[in-house]
């Protein structure tokens, strides 16, 4: 059985302000797969060409029997298109959607786009193996827990399937893509492959809060599933060896909600050979003892998803947060001297937000000085309380997937209820113009810096950001 798992590109591949990292979702099933005795292929059309003379003659030459798309909402037009291709190609290829948007959309997904031809719902490492072998034995595919498809012209679901144990997935395959494709772009703000050997790391799977523009829990689950720390290090430890790994991006959604386990992973990071490692946190899941303790094992950069400055805006969205907890939070990785603390914003993240909100934001900003900040503009993702609340103020039916981006350059197609997306964009471009491009942040930056590709790394984020807020802000103060 020959199976190709694709990464679907979406419409942010060419902002050199947007991360790119190595697909570890869709390495998870090529290990699945390979361990099934599949002959097994990645294509990540985030990092490979994307067109259709490109992508027919892979298919051509590899001659896949099923081919699975890995889609988020802003891609699934082009795993659409490239799953007509397929068919094209080859009619009999068993075309598979997976992702977060035909989990939150599975009817709408099935009904919209007619050359998918099983669609795949939350995690498949389960439910592929289950697929392979019904399609390996010429058996149903009707059924299979975990999937939604066709059946006398209706669109059906199978019975949910139970979420995997995340101690007992084989392990991401690294091997099966190389990884200097991803050596052009940052895998995280600060963090890049041109000064350090990095590896993506999943060491939990769900996300226990309700914030109200998130669909991880849709995918993942509200309830959290922990890897245990040895589990972790038995990931890492090969790719030191075979890899020069030195660096891990830890992708959990907040790496800190289990204080002594995240001790515990990290700890032991120097001894494995790892020099550096970036989190994701939770402002109210963090304390000295920790924050100290990532510090002493390396720990490079820490992001916390902020949101807002505003306490109302906070309590709205279900952040479980205030300006109190976000101060203090700021406060220990700065006592601590993490090198890196960064606090990331979506303005509009209430579709009632007011100006006052707005000013709130900024201010906090001044106040916690983030050595990062990243400033989004709300998008209204299938699946979470927004995407039906903002039909409110726009017409969501008629706004195509692919302008689904929370880093948009333009101003999306909706509106929140007191500021046209024009504003809201103007509003981010003042606030990172001002952070940004004063002199002082600058001069901290630079004298940061330890190395000339790291110098490099900087002054091309510095060009990337001039040519995507700077310059265009300019243009539209002008016009």
């Amino acid at each position: 059985m020959r199976i190709a798992l694709v990464k679907v590109q979406d419409s942010t591949k060419d902002v050199g302000l947007v991360s790119v990292q190595y697909p570890v979702n869709v390495s998870y099933l090529a290990q699945v797969c390979l361990d099934l005795g599949c002959q097994t292929e990645v294509w990540d059309f985030c990092v490979e060409p994307y067109n259709e003379d490109y992508i027919k003659q892979k298919i051509q030459k590899f001659k896949p029997e099923i081919i699975g798309l890995s889609c988020v909402t802003p891609a699934i037009n082009n795993g659409h298109q490239i799953a007509k291709w397929v068919k094209e190609v080859d009619e009999s290829i068993l075309t598979l959607i997976g992702g977060v948007h035909v989990t939150c959309l599975p009817n709408e997904t099935m009904e919209e786009f007619p050359s998918f031809d099983l669609g795949v719902l939350r995690e498949a490492e389960e439910t592929l193996p289950d697929i392979i072998q019904a399609h390996e034995n010429q058996k149903s595919l009707i059924g299979i827990p975990g999937t939604i498809y066709r059946e006398g012209g209706n669109i059906v679901s199978a019975p949910p399937r139970e979420l995997p144990d995340v101690n007992l997935i084989p392990y991401p395959n690294r091997n099966i893509l190389p990884l200097d494709w991803y050596s052009t772009q940052h895998a995280s703000r600060g963090i890049s492959r041109k000064f350090w050997e990095i590896i993506e790391v999943d060491s939990s799977r769900g996300c226990p809060y309700p914030c109200t523009f998130c669909n991880v829990e849709i995918t993942h689950g509200r309830s959290m599933r922990f890897r245990n720390p040895e589990n972790v290090h038995k990931e890492i430890e090969p790719c030191v060896k075979n890899f020069g790994t030195n660096f891990v991006i830890f992708n959990d959604s907040t790496f800190t909600i289990n204080k002594q386990r995240a001790i515990e992973i990290v700890q032991d990071l120097p001894g494995l050979g790892i020099e550096g490692y970036d989190v994701c946190a939770h402002v109210n899941t963090v304390d000295f003892r920790m924050m100290e303790s990532f510090a002493k094992s390396g720990c490079t950069k820490i992001s916390f998803g902020v949101e807002s400055g505003s306490d109302r805006v906070l309590k709205r969205i279900g952040k479980n947060a205030n300006q109190k907890s976000i101060r203090r939070a700021f406060q220990l990785a700065k006592k601590a001297k993490i090198p890196i603390v960064e606090a990331t914003f979506i303005l509009g993240a209430d579709l009632h937000e007011t100006e006052e909100d707005i000013e709130a934001t900024e201010k906090l900003i001044r106040e916690i000085k983030p050595d990062i900040v990243g400033v989004g503009i709300i998008t209204p993702y299938p699946g979470t309380p927004q995407f039906e609340e903002i039909r409110q103020f726009c017409d969501i039916e008629k706004i195509p997937w692919d302008v689904y981006n929370i880093f948009t350059g333009s101003p999306p197609p909706w509106r929140i209820k007191n500021f046209s997306s024009k504003e809201l964009v103007y509003k981010r471009d003042h606030i990172l113009k001002s952070y940004y491009w004063n002199p002082r942040y600058m001069f901290n930056r630079i004298v940061r810096i330890r190395s000339l590709s790291e110098l490099t790394y900087w002054a091309d984020m510095a060009k990337s950001f001039y040519r995507h807020i700077i310059r265009p802000t300019t243009a539209r103060l002008e016009a």
